[in-house]
């Protein structure tokens, strides 16, 4: 086993200025192969600063998926974070669907929940933090209180992205 910490920034579609040459659009699913690795997804510059100190102290690998744009701050300098462990950033009791989200995703999940409870739609938004390990526990908890209903929100290419982390959690469920 090794101690290796990777972080790799300019990730998925969201640099377009950069063109298609320069996107890795498959770096979830090469690295959701791996075992042991832990794969860090943060959405803000807190949950980055997080991210950066338990991979320090985890001994085995770690990836830390970085995003180019400016990402709106959305936690607080205290929040605590876990490897493993998703965050509910937006629930009520009528939610109608889980959205789900992370890194730069993670603010259009945000913008999208905002434009569905305008139209009266309340969806409930996740953030996973860590692609690798999932926190199945949340996700199948407020998956089933949302009626089964699940989108998920991709800067990657389908195949080994979240969507398809998150079936096969649900597949299991």
């Amino acid at each position: 086993q090794s101690n290796l910490n990777m972080a790799g920034s300019h990730c998925g579609g969201s640099i377009g200025e950069d063109g298609p040459s320069q996107m890795a659009l498959e770096d979830i699913a090469a690295f959701r192969a791996i075992p042991n690795l832990v794969y860090f997804y943060p959405s803000d510059a807190v949950s980055a600063c997080r991210a950066v100190e338990l991979a320090a102290n985890y001994q085995h690998m770690t990836f830390i998926r970085t995003s180019r744009p400016a990402t709106t701050v959305i936690y607080d300098n205290d929040e605590t974070f876990e490897i493993g462990k998703a965050k509910v950033v937006k629930k009520s009791d009528s939610d109608k669907a889980v959205v789900i989200g992370a890194g730069i995703t993670l603010e259009s999940a945000m913008n999208a929940s905002k434009i569905l409870a305008e139209q009266g739609i309340n969806v409930r938004v996740i953030d996973l933090f860590t692609i690798k390990p999932l926190d199945k526990d949340c996700i199948v908890e407020n998956v089933k209180a949302c009626g089964g209903n699940i989108v998920t929100v991709e800067d990657h290419y389908p195949e080994g992205g979240i969507g398809e982390a998150g079936a096969g959690v649900l597949s299991q469920a």
